[in-house]
């Protein structure tokens, strides 16, 4: 709080010395925070730094690489170099490298290039930490390493391929909003490497110049600030354009939610814009995207006609004049089943009785089992409608028998299936069953499920008996 409000040199002095009394009894990060407050407030304190780095020497094998990096930040803004510390603190990054992450180890090296720590020691094992890991490395990180290296002079020729093949690798497999990411973040970069700079943006180029589809625009997060990118740096083409239209005729359609993405009126404003420098003002997505969002008030505004109601059991509905009653053309109904055909002219007429024998339309064994109709439907001769007799002739009825049920079809399909009852219970308790769930049926791997039912001795007992001991062994024993 002194150091926002930018407090007198006495609290300084005294809040120094209350520190320097009670210094052992600090801990590490509390240590840091009180020499950062000192450094942010421009308060210089030789004999509160020196004091706070004899304590700090205990425990540097407990700091964390961020914590060692803002303590090398805070001495060396102080211009103070304790060497007990410092050699304590290369101690600390040597024992981490093994288990630092790329971000860390860029970190680490543009901090030591920064201040000019070339230690050489420390950095044989970052180098060796980058060889070990140098396939998790991402692309800005290899720039953050190579820049480091390079201004330290610190990078030999065999370090330097094995960067740039994986500076390669990183370029040609990474999504293209990843290259984007770090085209944004290199200005922002204090130490990097330009090779690997030129090789990300011109691999970003030449994947936007491809996009042909809304598909394609869908890669990016935010496209119209991309668009802008591309115009600030004069290469912003009528391709990219033409594909940014066809997203935004399919965005306009989708629902107006925090889920969706979809463009604003500010941004078709600026595509319209942008679309008239390239005379593609007349680009029919454009059109149709512009048009549909002022229709739906931007996705506010519900459909212009209702969405139908979908049947559910047990709901209640209230009947309402049909919205649409006045909008559809009534047709007069017709039936659904096909007429007879008639004779065609020309041609001698066919009679029922050609067809009886059936002497050219089924085999010898067929002919047996055909008849004119079942026991209880003789009177059926009537000719059948197109498409259930064969060439429009008589219904032919034949029997069909299947395990549990016999009967008189006319087509060739077998009778239906039916569900197998228990043959062990009695007929006035017997219902249709359907398959109950496999939790409900015991196997050997699984725990006898018992219910809980009255104090009777016969069945049925309260709830359904389900699973190997059903119905049947209940009534047996």
């Amino acid at each position: 709080q002194a150091a926002t409000e930018e407090g007198s040199p006495a609290l300084w002095g005294a809040i120094a010395t209350q520190c320097e009394s009670i210094a052992e009894h600090l801990n590490y990060w509390d240590i840091v925070h009180v020499l950062q407050s000192f450094t942010e407030a421009g308060v210089a304190n030789r004999q509160l730094m020196l004091r706070m780095a004899e304590v700090l020497c205990a425990r540097a094998s407990r700091l964390a690489p961020k914590t060692i990096l803002d303590l090398l930040a805070v001495y060396e803004a102080h211009e103070l170099r304790p060497r007990a510390l410092y050699v304590e603190l290369f101690h600390a990054i040597v024992r981490l490298t093994r288990s630092m992450y790329p971000e860390e180890i860029s970190a680490t090296l543009q901090t030591l290039a920064r201040h000019s720590l070339g230690n050489p020691t420390l950095l044989a094992h970052l180098v060796q930490a980058i060889l070990r890991q140098l396939r998790d490395f991402r692309l800005r990180y290899l720039c953050g390493v190579a820049g480091a290296l390079g201004t330290m002079q610190a990078i030999p020729q065999s370090l330097l391929t094995k960067l740039d093949e994986q500076a390669l690798f990183e370029v040609q497999t990474v999504p293209v909003q990843e290259l984007l990411d770090s085209v944004q973040a290199f200005p922002s970069f204090e130490f990097s490497w330009k090779p690997y700079e030129t090789m990300c943006w011109e691999e970003f180029l030449s994947r936007v110049r491809s996009f042909e589809t809304a598909e394609d625009i869908d890669q990016l997060t935010e496209p119209f600030q991309t668009m802008s990118l591309l115009q600030a740096r004069g290469v912003l083409e009528p391709a990219y354009l033409s594909a940014l239209c066809q997203w935004c005729l399919r965005g306009v359609h989708r629902p107006n939610t925090r889920s969706e993405r979809r463009p604003t009126a500010p941004q078709l404003v600026m595509l319209h814009d942008q679309c008239r420098e390239f005379k593609m003002e007349d680009t029919q997505a454009l059109h149709d995207a512009i048009s549909y969002y002022v229709e739906s008030g931007g996705g506010q505004w519900p459909a212009a006609l209702p969405q139908p109601l979908k049947y559910k059991w047990r709901r209640r509905y209230f009947p309402t004049p049909d919205p649409l009653e006045n909008m559809i053309e009534k047709r007069p109904a017709t039936s659904s089943k096909p007429q007879a055909m008639d004779s065609l002219p020309g041609l001698p007429s066919w009679q029922a009785e050609q067809y009886a024998s059936g002497s050219s339309l089924f085999s010898p064994d067929d002919q047996e089992t055909v008849t004119e109709g079942p026991p209880a439907a003789a009177t059926l001769t009537s000719l059948s409608v197109a498409g259930e007799g064969e060439l429009n002739g008589p219904r032919k009825w034949r029997p069909s028998r299947g395990k549990t049920v016999s009967c008189w079809i006319t087509s060739r399909k077998s009778p239906r299936p039916r569900i197998q009852c228990d043959p062990g219970l009695q007929k006035i308790k017997r219902k249709k069953w359907g398959r109950v769930p496999v939790w409900y049926q015991g196997g050997w791997e699984m725990r006898p499920k018992y219910q809980r039912g009255y104090a009777c001795k016969k069945y049925p007992w309260k709830g359904v008996p389900v699973g190997p001991r059903g119905a049947a062994w209940v009534l047996v024993r």
